[in-house]
C-alpha cells in the first residue's frame, strides 16, 4: 500500500506532470516532423526520383525545412513545452518567464546555439536539454518565490507587467549565469569539448567496454527503451553508442560475401530498425496489433486506427504517446520486453540457420514484411518478422486490458473526487475553479469538458423525467432531469456537467440542446396523451447572466406546440439573491409569455421567506433535508406546516421532492401537501418509459 501511495503522490508531482504535458503538447510537432521525414525519404525509386525532380526539388526542400524545425529541434520544442506546464502548475500568471529561463538557461549552459558545430536543439540533446529546463524551473520557483519577500522591488502605480519584469529580473540573472558558469567549468574541468550533452557523452562512457554481441545488443535496447519510457528520445540520445556497437555491421557481412565468405554479423543497425524496433520504439506495431485486437474502449480502438498507419512506416510517437506508454508504469514491462524478447527470437533464428543474415542496409521507413524480405534476401526474413509480431502482439494483448481498466479506474475516481469537490463548495460557498490549472483534478475536468463539448454536438446527452404525483393518485406533472453516460466515467451528476459547461463556455449551447430537447419529449407525449401535464425544466442561474436570454428561450419555444402540457423552469435560490432588474426583467418577461416560475430547494435557504416578498412563484418544491429529516425531527415538520399554510395564503403550489418512504408521504399528506416526487413514487426514466408507464 505505501508503494502504490508512493507512485500515486509522485505521479502527480509538478516535475512529473510537466514532464508528461510537455511531452503530449509536442506531439502534433513531432507527427508533423515524422511525417515530413516520411515523404522525404519514401523508400521506392519512382518516388525518389519524382519528388527530387518536381518543382526542381522545392518539394524535397519544403519537406526538410518542415523536419528542421519540428522533428530536428525536438530539443527546443520540449525545452519550451515543459517549462510552460511547469510555468502554468507552479505560477500560471509567470508560465512566460518560466519558458524563456529555460530556454536560455540551456543555451547559457551549452555556450550558444552550436556546440562544436553541432545543433544544441537536435534530438540527441534531449536528454540534456531535459534536465536544464527542470533543474533552471525548479530554481526560478525557488527562486521568485524568495524574491516576493522584498518590497523595494515592488513600484507602486507602475503597470503589472513592469512590475512582473523587475520581480523576475533578479532570478532570472542568477539562474542564467549559474548555468554559463557551469558549463564552463564542466568543459574546462573533463577536457572534453563534447561534455555539454552529457547524456550522449555519458552513456558513450558507460559503453565503452562493450561490443556489438548479445550483451551489447540487449544492453543497447534496454537503456534506450528506459530513456523512452520517461520521455526522451533514447535511439537518439544512444545514437553515437548504435553508430559505434552496430554501424559497421552490414558493411563487414557485405565484404565477407564479396570474398566469398559467409556473413558472420548478426548485429546491425538494420537488424535493429526491422527486427527488433518493429513500428519504432517499443515495437509499436505490437502494441498497436493488440490496441485493435483487446481494447474496448472505443477512443483507444480509434487510436489504434489513426496510429496504424504511421507505425507500418516506423512513426512510434502517436502510438506511445497517446495510449499512452509514456510514464505509464503498467506498460513499462511489455514497452521494455517485447524488443527484447525480439534481441532473443532474431539471434535464435539466424543463429540456427532459419533466417539469413542481414546483409544489406534498408531505409527505417521501409514498412514490415517488405524490409525483412530486402534486408536479408529471403522470404525467411518476412517470416521471422511476423513470427515476431505476433510473439510482442500476445506480449501486449494482457497489459492493455489491465491499463484500460485502471485508466477508467482512475478517471471515475477524479470525477467522483470532482463531483464530490463540487458537493463540499456548495456547502462552503466556494465551488473549486474545475478548469484551473490550480485544480488538482483540472486535467480530467479538461477532458470531460472537451468530451461534453463533442457530445453536444452529436447529442449524444439525454433527459429522463421522475413523475410528481397529486395526492389523490392523479399525475401532477414531470421533472426534466439531464443525464449523460460517459463512455467511461459512467453517468455525470448534473452539478458538474452544469459547472463544467460553465467554465468552457458552453452553458448557453447545452441550456438550449436541454430546452430543445424537453420540447420534442413533450411533443411525443401529446401525440399520446393530451392531458394536463407539467414539464419542469432545470435552469442554470448562470444562463440568465447571458444577453437577452428570455427573448432567445421565447424565440425557440415558439417552434413548438405544447398543447395542454405546462412548461415550468426550476430555479435555484441563488438566481433570487440577485435583485438586479435584469434578473427581474428576464423572470417577468418569461412569465408574462405562459412559463411558471418553480423555485427549487425552498425553506433552508437564507432568505427563502423574503423572496416571496419581491417575487412571484407559481411553485416552490421544499428542500430535500426538510423532508428526509420529516419522520425524526418535529421543527423540520413545523417548518414544512408552516410552507404549506402560506402557499394556500399566497397561492403557490408546493411540491415536495425525495419523497421515498409511505410515512413520509402520509406526513407529508396530514401537513396538507398535495404533490410528491420521489423514488417512492418511480425514479428517472427516458421519455420512452415514461410515457408507456404514466401516459
Amino acid at each position: 500500500m505505501k508503494i502504490r501511495n508512493y507512485y500515486r503522490d509522485l505521479g502527480k508531482s509538478t516535475a512529473i506532470l510537466s514532464v508528461k504535458q510537455g511531452l503530449t503538447l509536442v506531439i502534433p510537432f513531432l507527427i508533423l516532423g515524422s511525417f515530413a521525414l516520411l515523404f522525404k525519404s519514401f523508400p521506392y525509386p519512382p518516388y525518389q526520383e519524382f519528388i527530387t525532380a518536381f518543382l526542381g526539388g522545392r518539394i524535397l526542400n519544403i519537406l526538410d525545412a518542415v523536419y528542421t524545425i519540428t522533428l530536428g529541434s525536438l530539443a527546443l520544442l520540449l525545452t519550451v513545452t515543459i517549462s510552460l506546464s511547469f510555468g502554468r502548475m507552479s505560477e500560471s500568471n509567470e508560465a512566460f518567464y518560466y519558458a524563456v529561463t529555460a530556454l536560455v538557461s540551456y543555451m547559457a549552459f551549452c555556450g550558444g546555439i552550436m556546440e562544436n558545430e553541432e545543433y544544441i536543439f537536435g534530438p540527441e540533446w534531449v536528454f540534456t536539454a531535459m534536465c536544464i529546463t527542470m533543474l533552471s524551473c525548479a530554481l526560478f520557483r525557488l527562486s521568485v518565490r524568495a524574491a516576493r519577500k522584498f518590497e523595494a522591488m515592488h513600484t507602486v502605480g507602475a503597470e503589472y507587467l513592469f512590475n512582473l519584469s523587475i520581480l523576475n529580473l533578479l532570478p532570472i540573472v542568477i539562474i542564467t549565469l549559474l548555468f554559463a558558469g557551469a558549463g564552463v567549468l564542466l568543459r574546462e574541468w573533463t577536457g572534453a569539448s563534447n561534455i555539454t550533452n552529457f547524456g550522449s557523452f555519458l552513456s558513450m562512457k558507460a559503453f565503452r567496454h562493450l561490443s556489438g554481441n548479445l550483451s551489447g545488443a540487449l544492453l543497447y535496447v534496454f537503456f534506450s527503451h528506459v530513456l523512452w519510457f520517461f520521455g526522451i528520445h533514447g535511439t537518439n540520445t544512444l545514437d553515437a553508442v548504435a553508430k559505434r556497437l552496430f554501424e559497421p555491421g552490414v558493411s563487414v557481412n557485405q565484404t565477407l560475401i564479396a570474398a566469398g565468405k559467409m556473413p558472420t554479423e548478426i548485429y546491425s543497425k538494420s537488424f535493429m530498425d526491422i527486427f527488433v524496433f518493429i513500428g519504432g520504439c517499443g515495437a509499436a506495431l505490437c502494441l498497436i496489433t493488440a490496441l485493435l485486437i483487446a481494447a474496448k474502449k472505443s477512443h483507444n480502438r480509434k487510436l489504434g486506427k489513426v496510429a496504424g498507419i504511421s507505425v507500418l512506416f516506423n512513426i512510434s510517437e502517436i502510438a506511445i504517446f497517446g495510449f499512452p506508454v509514456i510514464f505509464n508504469p503498467v506498460m513499462f514491462v511489455p514497452f521494455i520486453l517485447t524488443p527484447l524478447v525480439f534481441v532473443l527470437t532474431s539471434t535464435f533464428a539466424m543463429t540456427m540457420g532459419l533466417v539469413p543474415y542481414v546483409t544489406r542496409s534498408v531505409e527505417w521507413t521501409v514498412p514490415v514484411i517488405f524490409s525483412g524480405y530486402e534486408a536479408t534476401g529471403s522470404v525467411a526474413g518476412s517470416v521471422l518478422q511476423i513470427v515476431n509480431l505476433l510473439i510482442g502482439t500476445l506480449i501486449y494483448i494482457p497489459f492493455i486490458r489491465y491499463s484500460e481498466e485502471k485508466q477508467t479506474r482512475n478517471f471515475k475516481e477524479e470525477v467522483r473526487q470532482m463531483t464530490e469537490d463540487m458537493d463540499q463548495g456548495d456547502e462552503s460557498g466556494r465551488r473549486p475553479i474545475l478548469l484551473s490549472d490550480d485544480y488538482i483534478h483540472s486535467y480530467a475536468a479538461k477532458t470531460l469538458a472537451y468530451d461534453l463539448k463533442n457530445e453536444l454536438e452529436r447529442g449524444c446527452l439525454t433527459l429522463h423525467y421522475q413523475v410528481q404525483m397529486s395526492a389523490d393518485g392523479g399525475i401532477y406533472g414531470a421533472e426534466a432531469l439531464l443525464r449523460w453516460n460517459h463512455p467511461v466515467a459512467g453517468y455525470i451528476a448534473p452539478p458538474l456537467i452544469i459547472q463544467l459547461a460553465s467554465e468552457s463556455g458552453q452553458l448557453q449551447a447545452l441550456g438550449n440542446f436541454i430546452l430543445e430537447k424537453a420540447c420534442t419529449d413533450i411533443q411525443k407525449m401529446n401525440r399520446v396523451s393530451d392531458q394536463s401535464l407539467r414539464v419542469s425544466v432545470n435552469i442554470s442561474p448562470s444562463q440568465l447572466e447571458q444577453k437577452d436570454w428570455s427573448r432567445h428561450v421565447l424565440d425557440l419555444l415558439s417552434h413548438y406546440d405544447f398543447g395542454k402540457k405546462q412548461m415550468v423552469f426550476e430555479f435555484t435560490e441563488r438566481v433570487f439573491l440577485d435583485h438586479s432588474e435584469k434578473v427581474t426583467g428576464e423572470l417577468e418577461n418569461i412569465r408574462r409569455n405562459g412559463i411558471e416560475i418553480s423555485m427549487d430547494d425552498f425553506g433552508m435557504g437564507h432568505g427563502s421567506m423574503v423572496y416571496l416578498q419581491d417575487y412571484f412563484f407559481e411553485e416552490v418544491k421544499l428542500d430535500g433535508r426538510l423532508v428526509r429529516q420529516l419522520v425524526d425531527n418535529e421543527r423540520s415538520r413545523n417548518i414544512v406546516s408552516g410552507i404549506v399554510d402560506m402557499a394556500q395564503t399566497l397561492k403557490f403550489h408546493v411540491v415536495a421532492e425525495f419523497v421515498e418512504t409511505e410515512e413520509q408521504r402520509d406526513l407529508l399528506k396530514e401537513m396538507g401537501c398535495k404533490v410528491f416526487q420521489g423514488y417512492y413514487y418511480g425514479r428517472p426514466v427516458p421519455p420512452e418509459e415514461f410515457i408507456k408507464t404514466y401516459l
